[in-house]
């Protein structure tokens, strides 16, 4: 039977009769310890899971991972229509926020009140209990570190401050009239001594701290430093204390100690006395899981234990209380504890160490640890003492996604990581399941092999199933995963089919819909427009047609549109390896340029579609614009012989499209009049073609002689180079304005 008394619980009080347990023997406990294990807790194990619909679509998802194709797994479109809007999988929680703790600290120690309580405060004021409130913890610990009786501790400090109100008390927490200086630190006060039987009023130095807490730890500290005072140090009995204090010289007044023991008997002090006598605390060092076992580990020291008492450790469920299992403990030599707790006996021998089987009866839930000292074989209440301590969860559930990308060179997701989990035990099932965040459904589920995962059982040693955590899976990209948030679920299971009893560890959610592209060229070559670049987009799966569509953006109007063939493009696959069809990207073609292209803004827009015609679902890519609007040209050669001015040049310009008129025109500034035109025809220039990508620009030379005399001597000439759709040369039109020609005629100069 278990009873779960308080710390400071009588000891003798009876166990509940109620309380069904189960005795066994552990054959294999090298001391035979006695092993208590509440076996029926399994049965009504409450395990909190995903609720899961089911259906034959998705269940055809259900795969281990060992396709012959790559080792990759696909979706089944089908059973991804089919499972829209069904609650296939909860609605995700929130991402895992579990802490990892394997500390807990006692909720009862002895020493955990305030203690005033149980003094005589009748008669009181509210200062002056919130007096003793503030100097107990003091006198407990003073007792502990230096063995100076708490009772004297604070009958000191009610008499020497005045409830701590004096002058010296409230202004310099000095509430002992300890003389001198603490850190460099005293005041100079007047104080009334008693010399050769005469009562005096000297000024004398006391020392000064920043608070209570200091002025009762220094009142320990002063006793021990001075060697006067070593023969009252670890006494119990409080009147033996107050005879010797004032024996050793600590004060004058003849009645000192008569006094001291009237505060200790009117107050009840000795209550603190028998608080500080009764050490009950302890730590524990460990509860965690290793592999299949249970470990845990930490010491108990208690005043009332003795050596021949029986020590039980007693798990209990840390939100019902009900008891799980207890084992009488081989004790663990502590030397550190026996330093620290020397004047209690046994303190040494308090340590505990115990490695017990992992099963269902713990995990998922929360241990709360009690240590028990009695006189009890089967680990009863009899003597002794119990103390409980926090509960340490052993639902520890944490996990790491590695790897979340997409393979262009193989069109896979490949997925990787690990999952440790402290409730994954007797869940031998292990699914990842892919969840569209987006649209709130479950694409598949994929039953894979865990992968040993040393690096993690290093990290976290007390988790369970660290060390055969890791999973990989691949996954055939599909049009379902792309553009929505894809969530990664690693599911621990029960059941084959992936629901049951599950612990789910929810990842962050990814995003597939990269959509990158690069323009090479988009430039006039002859009288065709080059267009030639790459266009990788996640959101192509599933779009097999691709489409160049020109767009005037002045005009906000579609142009014309070409369906392409893709190129390969391994050096894209390179630079995006985590882009769907980033090694099939490239697009090389030649359009006609027309007039609808010349003048305004014109974008090249990539699209990838289901639609044999360009429309339907699309991924568009929009470069930036671009005008078609340069009009260059050069004057090669300029000269005059027998009143003829020969000239030879070229002029290329996008807007000569439609205008096969090509005029050379000698014009008057001078006069503001045409003098001559020509209509040529042009030459071929590879030169200027190789140099500027320009409509024309092959076939912009000409060759032109005009007549000239000497009525323009003086004159200001200029040539103009001009295309238009006129065999006139006017209507729409084209020119270039050379500069200003710097001839001679009939020996006069012509600027």
């Amino acid at each position: 039977m278990f009873f779960q008394a308080d710390a400071q619980a009588d000891s003798s009080q009876s166990a509940d009769a109620n309380a069904q347990v189960v005795a066994t023997t552990d054959a294999n406990t090298q001391n035979n310890n006695s092993q208590i294990l509440n076996v029926s807790t399994s049965q009504n194990q409450s395990v909190a899971s995903a609720q899961v619909y089911t259906q034959s679509a998705v269940a055809a998802n259900q795969t281990t991972n060992n396709s012959n194709d790559d080792g990759a797994v696909s979706l089944d479109n089908s059973a991804v229509q089919a499972a829209a809007n069904k609650p296939v999988v909860e609605t995700n929680p929130g991402y895992s926020t579990s802490q990892y703790n394997v500390t807990a600290e006692p909720v009862n120690a002895a020493n955990g009140g305030s203690g005033a309580a149980s003094l005589n405060t009748a008669g009181l004021t509210a200062a002056q209990k919130a007096f003793l409130d503030s100097i107990h913890d003091g006198a407990i610990s003073t007792w502990k570190q230096y063995g100076v009786l708490p009772s004297l501790t604070a009958a000191q400090a009610i008499i020497e401050s005045g409830w701590g109100q004096s002058s010296l008390a409230s202004q310099y927490h000095n509430l002992f009239g300890i003389k001198g200086s603490y850190n460099g630190h005293s005041v100079t006060l007047p104080t009334r001594e008693v010399y050769g039987g005469q009562s005096v009023i000297i000024n004398d130095a006391f020392r000064a701290y920043d608070n209570n807490s200091q002025s009762v730890q220094d009142h320990g500290y002063f006793l021990v430093a001075n060697s006067r005072y070593h023969n009252l140090l670890w006494k119990t009995n409080y009147r033996d204390v107050t005879y010797l204090i004032r024996a050793d010289g600590y004060a004058t007044d003849p009645s000192y100690t008569t006094t001291l023991n009237s505060v200790i008997e009117r107050y009840g002090l000795t209550a603190w006395d028998q608080e500080a006598f009764d050490t009950n605390t302890g730590h524990v060092d460990d509860l965690s899981v290793r592999g299949d076992q249970l470990h845990i580990s930490g010491w108990h020291v208690a005043s009332a234990s003795n050596s021949n008492m029986h020590h039980f450790i007693i798990l209990l469920d840390g939100n019902t209380d009900q008891e799980l299992y207890r084992q009488d403990v081989s004790k663990t030599y502590r030397q550190d504890i026996q330093n620290l707790y020397s004047n209690t006996g046994a303190a040494g021998w308090s340590g505990f160490d115990i490695t017990i089987p992992y099963t269902s009866t713990f995990a998922g839930r929360n241990i709360k640890v009690v240590s028990r000292y009695t006189n009890d074989a089967k680990g009863d209440p009899n003597g002794g003492k119990d103390l409980s301590f926090n509960s340490v969860s052993l639902n520890a559930n944490m996990a790491a996604l590695d790897n979340m990308s997409l393979d262009a060179t193989t069109g896979n997701i490949n997925i990787s990581g690990w999952h440790a989990a402290d409730n994954s035990l007797g869940k031998k099932y292990h699914y990842i399941i892919i969840f569209d965040g987006s649209k709130q459904t479950e694409l598949g589920r994929y039953l894979v092999n865990s992968v040993t995962r040393n690096d993690v059982a290093r990290a976290f040693p007390g988790l369970y199933n660290a060390a055969n955590s890791g999973f990989s899976l691949k996954l055939k990209f599909s049009s379902a995963l792309a553009g929505d948030q894809i969530q990664v679920i690693s599911r621990y299971t029960d059941d084959p089919a992936g629901n049951g009893n599950a612990v789910d560890y929810w990842f962050a959610p990814k995003t597939f819909n990269q959509n990158r592209a690069y323009l090479e060229n988009f430039k006039v070559s002859g009288n065709q427009v080059h267009i030639s670049g790459w266009h990788a987009s996640d959101q192509s799966v599933g779009k097999k047609y691709h489409y160049i569509i020109v767009f005037d953006k002045s005009k906000g109007k579609e142009i014309t549109r070409y369906r392409v063939e893709n190129k390969a493009r391994t050096d894209i696959t390179r630079a995006y390896s985590n882009i769907y069809n980033a090694g099939q990207s490239g697009f090389d073609i030649n359009v006609p340029l027309t007039a609808g292209m010349v003048g305004d803004q014109i974008q090249v827009i990539s699209r990838y579609t289901d639609d044999p015609a360009g429309n339907g679902n699309v991924v568009d890519y929009w470069f930036a614009p671009q005008t078609f609007n340069q009009n260059l040209a050069s004057l090669d050669q300029v000269a005059v012989k027998n009143n003829q001015l020969d000239l030879a040049g070229w002029h290329a310009t996008d807007q000569g499209l439609n205008k096969p008129y090509h005029f050379i025109i000698l014009y008057d500034w001078t006069t503001g009049k045409e003098v001559e035109r020509q209509l040529v025809e042009n030459v071929a220039r590879p030169d200027v073609a190789n140099a500027f990508a320009v409509y024309n620009a092959g076939q912009s030379g000409f060759k032109v002689s005009l007549p000239v005399d000497s009525s323009l001597s003086g004159h200001r000439l200029q040539v103009i180079s001009r295309y238009s759709d006129s065999a006139s040369g006017e209507g729409n039109h084209i020119d270039y304005w050379f500069e200003p020609l710097n001839v001679t005629i009939l020996n006069v100069t012509i600027k």
